[in-house]
């Protein structure tokens, strides 16, 4: 070969690397992100108020405490009820009395101390929905104090009311999760950027979902990924970490090991199988995935599931609506020319 050839040679791989990196970085910024990359702000409710039930409960003097509360009541009526028995009434008031329930306030009110920013978080969240979904009809929105209630969860939604219980939100400081036994690899997601996402979750177990039954590993992780995507363009800010409840660590080493999981998954015959055993290892939730490495995350069939949907949403021309209409799993994942990275 002449050194001219060579030279050729040289400059045509050069090329190809980038064309192939232009490529990508089009595909990327002009697939799935682009499409969620929406008007938003045009949208309703284009002023709102998060209306915050735990400052007016908490600022009741406890020596008039039954006046303090019918005081409050016709603000908080879908809370609070029409009327509120004796048992009520004491329950109310030891729930304010309680020294943990106390320090928990203190720290929301220190977590959020401008009503504002809640408002302007919840806001963007139902512009977005309004967008995609003018006919869903929001009803007015309460934040308060749950004591960490576990049953409840962080976001409650009734055609009365959102519920978005602030203290879910603390970042674990003074360890106050802790002190209710929350594992670590759940309260790591309490933090106040995870408050959107479960807020968009809840909105998509409310108006969305609709009841379905997975007949395996695929259609399971094409479903969660649906969800995640739904999450993902009521606040297109979240990032990984947020949207999967990872850390920044697990979310790095998901993507990292990307093309390790998906071979795993088909080279051990997990994508049509519908045991307890390949969806324990997939989707159960906990601290990491043991049957990968002590540095992964768990529900590693979420990340898939949603890369999947990613993917789909970048080759193909349907809008959020029509995905989440969209019932023939296998048919998904076929368009999707899911390409797993290496």
């Amino acid at each position: 070969m002449t050194k001219y050839n060579k030279i050729i040679g040289v400059l045509f791989t050069l090329y190809s690397l980038l064309s192939t990196l232009i490529f990508v970085s089009c595909s990327e910024s002009g697939g799935y992100k682009k499409k969620l990359d929406v008007p938003y702000q045009k949208m309703e409710p284009q002023e709102m108020e998060v209306v915050e039930y735990n400052k007016a409960l908490f600022s009741i003097d406890t020596a008039h405490f039954e006046e303090g509360v019918m005081a409050i009541a016709p603000k908080f009526k879908d809370l609070l009820g029409d009327s509120l028995d004796v048992i009520g009434m004491m329950f109310l008031k030891d729930f304010v009395t309680d020294s943990f329930i106390i320090r928990v306030n203190e720290l929301t009110e220190k977590t959020f101390p401008d009503s504002k920013i809640i408002s302007s978080k919840v806001k963007g969240v139902y512009q977005h929905l309004n967008y995609y979904y003018p006919e869903i009809k929001i009803p007015s929105t309460y934040a308060y104090v749950s004591g960490i209630n576990y049953e409840n969860g962080s976001v409650m939604i009734s055609p009365e009311s959102v519920l978005i219980s602030l203290d879910f939100y603390l970042s674990n400081n003074d360890l106050v999760y802790d002190k209710v036994g929350m594992p670590r690899y759940i309260s790591r997601r309490c933090q106040p950027a995870s408050m959107t996402k479960d807020l968009a979750e809840e909105l998509y177990f409310t108006y969305i979902y609709s009841d379905f039954k997975a007949k395996n590993v695929l259609m399971e992780m094409i479903d969660r990924g649906k969800r995640y995507f739904f999450i993902e363009a009521m606040d297109p800010t979240l990032n990984d970490s947020i949207l999967l409840g990872y850390s920044s660590q697990q979310t790095e080493w998901a993507h990292d090991n990307e093309g390790q999981i998906w071979a795993t998954i088909v080279g051990n015959n997990m994508l049509y199988a519908n045991g307890f055993e390949q969806y324990r290892v997939l989707f159960n939730d906990g601290p990491f995935t043991a049957a990968f490495s002590e540095n992964s995350p768990a529900r590693l069939g979420d990340f898939i599931g949603l890369q999947i949907v990613r993917s789909f949403m970048s080759n193909n021309d349907e809008s959020l609506q029509e995905l989440m209409e969209l019932t023939d799993y296998q048919d998904i994942f076929q368009r999707s020319q899911y390409k797993p990275r290496k």
